[in-house]
Order: structure tokens, then sequence, then C-alpha cells
């Protein structure tokens, strides 16, 4: 998908934006759920979701070229008319970023920035992506997160809530990411594009990150992680082949 137009800067956004190191700091803590329960529902997911959305729209240029938008937008309805929570109000609002990325809020918020558009080489492939975060908000991933960590915010030991925030955001990365990419790819081929596309943008993204030598910048752990879930989704994708068949 090679869309010609101009960039107004480059950002890196972190994949769950609003679970920062340092406690919560995208609002005041009026925008917070108070005595949250285990799994909160889903007004009140949409309701945390809209205050990390102002957020993102306070802090980044949006991309206001309605046929640009409609083109994506039309790929997000497909995936979510075959995802498991197709009654949400899904949104997706295109950043005006040269970074390679997206992420996902609460309650059916995603968000692509263009550099990632313009990586991309065919609509399967921007399915897959979109899968992904459809799978992300599904699964309740960034929901789970916030009521663990407003638990971690509950207790008295102030000072280790920088670093148990940090160690839970790890610890979860890994698995939510390869379970977002075994939901993410059936609703891409449910929707009728081909499962493939998101293991092709992710090689091509790694082939292009070894390139440029951007892996000087990360550990081997942070390499190890993107070999499993690559070899992780080449195993859902075959799965999902002979199923097919």
């Amino acid at each position: 998908m090679v869309l010609p137009k101009s960039l107004l800067f480059h950002i890196a956004i972190p994949a769950i934006i609003f679970f920062s190191p340092d406690p919560l700091s995208i609002a005041g803590d009026d925008w917070q759920l108070h005595n949250p329960p285990a799994e909160i529902s889903d007004a009140e997911e949409v309701e945390l979701g809209k205050h990390v959305d102002e957020y993102i729209r306070h802090q980044f240029y949006l991309e206001d070229d309605p046929d640009f938008n409609q083109a994506v937008n039309s790929i997000v309805q497909r995936v979510v008319a075959a995802s498991d929570r197709n009654t949400l109000p899904f949104t997706c609002v295109i950043l005006q970023s040269l970074s390679i990325n997206a992420f996902s809020a609460p309650g059916g918020y995603i968000y692509l920035t263009y550099g990632l558009l313009k990586f991309a080489q065919t609509e399967d492939e921007v399915a897959g992506i979109i899968g992904h975060e459809v799978a992300h908000v599904s699964l309740r991933h960034a929901s789970r997160l916030y009521h663990e960590v407003m638990e971690i915010n509950s207790r008295d030991e102030k000072e280790l809530h920088s670093m148990t925030k940090v160690l839970l955001l790890y610890s979860h990365l890994e698995e939510f990411e390869q379970d977002a990419d075994t939901k993410g790819i059936l609703y891409a081929q449910k929707a009728g594009f081909n499962p493939k596309g998101l293991l092709d943008f992710l090689e091509r993204h790694l082939n292009f990150m070894m390139h440029q030598r951007l892996f000087g910048m990360f550990d081997s752990a942070f390499t190890a992680a993107i070999t499993a879930r690559l070899n992780h989704l080449r195993e859902c994708l075959s799965s999902l082949e002979r199923s097919n068949n």
C-alpha cells in the first residue's frame, strides 16, 4: 500500500502507551475506574478507551485525508465483523508518523502510523496488522493490564510500583503478542484476506531492521522474542492451512 503524502514528524509509540514505568499519568485520577472488578464491563472498557483516545489525539497529529481514512477503515470494518467482539464501537485513527507501529486501547480504539501503512505492500498485510490489534481488544489485553496495574497502585510499597509495573508488562508481552497473532490471522482470513499477510509484513520488517542495523539497540532477549513470535506465527499458519484442506 504505497501512499504518497508528506509526513510532519517522526515519533516512537510504545505498544501500550498508557502503561509506562511511571504511575499512570495520561490524565488525573478522575478518569480511572473506582474499585475496578477483575473483568470490567464493555461500557467501562469503552469509557477507559475514550480517555486514552483523548490523550492520543492531544499528543499527535492525525491523518485527515478522507479517502485515505476510508480505505483503511473499510479494511478495519471487514476484520471487526469477523471478530469475537464485533458489537464494540471500533474506530481506527491514522497517526502522522514515519515510525512503523500499531497499537490499540480498550473498547475498540486502534491506531496505525502512516509509516506502517507506507511500509505495507498489500491489503493482506494491512489486514493482518489490523487483525492483530482487533484481537488485542477482543482478548481484553489492555483491560487486563489496567486492572493489574491498579491493583499494584493500591498497595503500600509505593517505591516498588514502577519496577513491578515494568516486570508485569514484560511478563505479558510475549504471551499477548502470540495470542493476538493467533486470533488476528483467523480474523483476517474470515474477512476474506490472505492470513499470511501478517507474517509477510513482520518478516520484511525484520529484514529492514537488520539492514538498518537497528538490532544493535536491543539485547539478545529481544531478538529471541521476535524469533519466537515469528516461529509461533508460522506454526499457526501451517495449522490453519491444514484445517482448511
